[in-house]
């Protein structure tokens, strides 16, 4: 805790270098981040501490490395692990989640935004949408975390507060200017075969797998019509969907805006190491970019292929 307050301290000590002047640095910061005077007075003064959304904002805004801030060279990289529970989640649990609701709100209206994500599971902000993959997803974890508790399916339930918090990721998401998604061919596959398994190990009832099924075949068809228009429905933005063998044992994600640029690499199903500067962020979105010479655009495009993965993957789903 000591350590946090020293590193806040380092921050605001930066920030007040960039600007001398309290009251152009109060306005400034708080046209930055559209939160009232008094919050910006509380911060600054140290009595309440800036979110790493904030900091992040602030520090992309008026060139201040949190790197130097925290003590690595600025040749690395600042890495931050988000582990959260969402079930039975702490009040840390849901700073963590609101920190990641907010860094997708502060580039809400900038005119170019883009995220790009690879790997071999969903991205959150498009299943979070459907209750029971949300709730097979944290199933999943439950079974193979140490902190899991390994409950069956059916004791696993999600508060209303998280569920309110993980639909307002999905929202601020969309709004995201351009999406590119690279998705192993097998995705679906993987899921679907998850699913039988721990059906067949008692784990999850006959009902309960009714009403997976019903949302996988509702999350299939809006991806389904989401690559046909290459654009998100309620906001209409742009989405483009490659398909091929992505060799990865964990989704990989960046995102890039005027202000901020967030790297992510998700771990254990559901949690995530995130940076916002240095080698990790260049070196995750390297490989993003390498990744997508070896897939094959089917929104849009590519109908014929955008055909038969479709179909292949209502099969799939049907067969549980």
């Amino acid at each position: 805790m000591q350590e946090n307050h020293f590193i806040h301290a380092k921050f605001i000590s930066a920030l007040q270098e960039r600007i001398t002047h309290k009251a152009t640095l109060v306005n400034t910061v708080t046209d930055l981040l559209a939160i009232d005077k008094d919050a910006i007075y509380r911060r600054l003064s140290g009595k309440v501490a800036f979110s790493f959304a904030e900091m992040a904002l602030i520090a992309r805004r008026f060139g201040i490395s949190l790197d130097e801030i925290v003590g690595i060279d600025t040749a690395q990289c600042n890495i931050r692990l988000a582990y959260m529970k969402h079930v039975d989640p702490s009040e840390v649990d849901y700073a963590i989640s609101e920190e990641y609701i907010n860094a997708l709100k502060f580039i809400k209206d900038e005119p170019e935004t883009k995220i790009m994500e690879g790997g071999n599971l969903f991205p959150n902000y498009l299943y979070f949408d459907y209750e029971y993959i949300t709730r097979m997803m944290i199933f999943w974890w439950s079974q193979n975390s140490f902190d899991g508790k390994r409950l069956p399916f059916h004791e696993i339930t999600i508060e209303e507060r998280m569920r309110v918090m993980q639909k307002q990721a999905c929202f601020y998401a969309r709004h995201i200017k351009s999406t590119t998604l690279l998705w192993d061919y097998k995705i679906f596959e993987q899921f679907v075969s998850i699913i039988k398994f721990y059906a067949e190990a008692g784990l999850i009832k006959e009902e309960d797998i009714a009403l997976i099924k019903n949302d996988l075949n509702l999350f299939l068809s809006d991806i389904e019509e989401m690559a046909v228009t290459g654009r998100y429905k309620e906001t209409g933005n742009e989405v483009s969907l490659y398909i091929g063998e992505i060799n990865a044992d964990a989704n990989l994600s960046y995102i890039e805006s005027k202000n901020m640029r967030i790297t992510t690499y998700w771990a254990f199903l559901i949690n995530a190491f995130s940076s916002f500067e240095g080698i990790f962020y260049e070196e995750i979105k390297s490989w993003l970019h390498a990744a997508q010479k070896l897939t094959t655009l089917i929104s849009v495009s590519g109908v014929k292929l955008r055909t038969e993965f479709f179909n292949t993957q209502h099969q799939l789903i049907d067969s549980l």
